[in-house]
C-alpha cells in the first residue's frame, strides 16, 4: 500500500514538472512559432485520420467532410482564438493598472480649493494752482484669499465617513490591489512598472521628513523627532500598505519579489522600512528579510529596522544606515565603504566577516566609540599607532579595511 501511494505522489510530481517545463517552453515561443506548431499538429491529425479513416471508408456526404475539416483545423484555430483572449486579458489589465496607478498616485484625493481675489481702486487729482503739473494717481490693491474645505455633513445618520477618507482608503486599497501585478500574475510586463510606482510612493511618503534631516526649515526640529517622524510614518496604514507589497515574496514563496530587478535597487529610498513587521508571517519572514548580494548602492535605509536582516555580500558602497537598526543583521561580507553609519548599531550586528570599510570610516565612525581614550585621540596617533589600532580592530571583528584607492590596510592575521 505504502509502495503504490509512493509510485502515485512520484507519477504526480512528474507530470506536475512536466506541465511546468511545457508551459515555460510554450510562453518563450512567439505566436508565429505557436502557429507553425498547431499547424503542424493539424498535419498530423489529418495523417491519423486519413489512414485509419478515410482510406477504409467510401463515405461521401458534406457531413462528413465537415466533420474531418473541423477536427484537422481545430489546433489552429485554438491558438488564434488564445492570441486573441490574450490580447483581449491584456487591454483589461492595463486599463486597470492604469487606474490603480492614478489611485496610488493621489490623483483622485479632493483638493483644497484656494481663490484668490485681487481688486484695484485707482483715483486722480489734478493740482488747481497749476495745470502744467501732471496728474498724481493714487492705486489702493487689495487682496483676498480664501479656502473651500469639503465636510461631512452634520446630520448624516449613517456611520460612514468624509470624502476625503474615502479617497486615502481607496489609495490604500490601490495599493494592496498592486500585488498581482507586483507578483506577475498578470505578465511579466507589468512587475516593473509597479515595482517603480511602489518605491515611489514610499518615497513620496517620506519625502517630507527626508527634507527636514537634509537642509533643516525655518522651524528646527531635533533629529530624533525626524526619525520618530519616518518611523511613525511607516507605520500609518499607508506605510503598511506599502510595506506589505514590497516586502511580499513571489508566486513560488521562495524569495522577495524585488530581487528580481537588481538594477533598479541602487539609490533606493526606503527609509523607515520594517523588515520585522509583525503581520509578514512567520515562515515567511527569513525570505522577507534576505537581501543577500544585492546591489544597494546609495540606498537610503535610514531609520529603516534591519533587524535580522540577511545583508550577506551586499553592495552597500554610500549606502546611508544612520539611525539603521541592525541588531542581528548578517553583514558578512558586505560592502560599507562610504556607507554611512554609526558603531553603536553596527557592533549589534550578528557577523561583520569579511565586512568592507574605508580608514575613513574606522577613524570618524568607529574608532571614537570603539577604544578610544582621551589620551588617544585619532588625529595625535602616529602612523604606526594607527596602524596597530586597525589592526587590533580586524582582528576581533574580522573586518578588512580599505583605503580610497582599493588597497587593504588591515585585515584579520590568522
Amino acid at each position: 500500500m505504502e509502495l503504490q501511494e509512493s509510485w502515485k505522489n512520484r507519477l504526480k510530481k512528474w507530470q506536475e514538472q512536466n506541465k511546468k517545463s511545457f508551459a515555460e517552453w510554450w510562453d518563450k515561443k512567439s505566436n508565429s512559432a505557436k502557429v507553425l506548431c498547431a499547424a503542424a499538429l493539424s498535419v498530423i491529425i489529418f495523417l491519423l485520420i486519413y489512414f485509419t479513416v478515410i482510406r477504409c471508408s467510401s463515405e461521401d456526404s458534406a457531413g462528413y467532410w465537415n466533420f474531418i475539416i473541423l477536427i484537422v483545423s481545430s489546433p489552429v484555430a485554438f491558438v488564434i482564438w488564445q492570441f486573441r483572449d490574450e490580447n483581449q486579458r491584456k487591454d483589461i489589465n492595463l486599463k486597470e493598472f492604469q487606474k490603480l496607478s492614478e489611485w496610488v498616485s493621489g490623483t483622485h484625493l479632493p483638493e483644497i480649493k484656494i481663490i484668490n481675489k485681487n481688486t484695484t481702486k485707482s483715483s486722480f487729482t489734478t493740482d488747481n494752482e497749476s495745470a502744467i503739473l501732471p496728474e498724481k494717481q493714487i492705486t489702493e490693491q487689495i487682496e483676498e484669499y480664501s479656502k473651500e474645505y469639503g465636510q461631512k455633513p452634520d446630520n448624516a445618520h449613517l456611520g460612514t465617513f468624509s470624502k476625503w477618507n474615502g479617497a486615502v482608503a481607496l489609495q490604500i486599497s490601490a495599493i494592496y490591489n498592486l500585488l498581482p501585478f507586483f507578483r506577475g500574475d498578470y505578465g511579466e510586463s507589468f512587475r516593473l512598472p509597479a515595482f517603480n510606482l511602489l518605491k515611489s510612493a514610499w518615497q513620496s511618503m517620506q519625502q517630507e521628513s527626508l527634507n527636514d534631516l537634509n537642509e533643516p526649515g525655518e522651524f528646527y526640529q531635533p533629529e530624533g523627532v525626524i526619525i520618530d517622524e519616518l518611523e511613525q510614518t511607516a507605520q500609518s496604514p499607508m506605510g503598511i500598505a506599502l510595506t506589505q507589497v514590497l516586502l511580499s515574496l513571489n508566486r513560488e514563496s521562495t524569495q522577495l519579489n524585488l530581487r528580481d530587478f537588481p538594477e533598479t535597487l541602487p539609490n533606493i529610498c526606503l527609509a523607515g522600512i520594517d523588515f520585522d513587521f509583525s503581520e509578514i508571517k512567520e515562515k515567511a519572514k527569513e525570505k522577507a528579510r534576505d537581501l543577500s548580494q544585492l546591489n544597494l548602492d546609495s540606498a537610503d535605509l535610514r531609520a529603516a529596522n534591519l533587524c535580522s536582516v540577511n545583508l550577506h555580500g551586499a553592495e552597500l558602497f554610500n549606502a546611508n544606515l544612520s539611525y539603521a537598526k541592525l541588531q542581528d543583521a548578517d553583514l558578512s561580507n558586505a560592502d560599507l565603504r562610504y556607507a554611512v553609519f554609526t558603531w553603536k548599531e553596527l557592533r549589534k550586528s550578528r557577523s561583520l566577516l569579511s565586512a568592507k570599510i574605508r580608514i575613513k570610516n574606522f577613524s570618524r565612525n568607529i574608532y571614537p566609540y570603539w577604544k578610544q581614550t582621551d589620551s588617544q585621540i585619532w588625529e595625535n596617533l602616529t602612523e604606526p599607532e594607527q596602524k596597530e589600532a586597525m589592526q587590533k580592530f580586524c582582528n576581533e571583528t574580522r573586518m578588512i579595511i580599505f583605503d580610497d584607492d582599493g588597497n587593504v590596510v588591515a585585515k584579520r592575521q590568522s
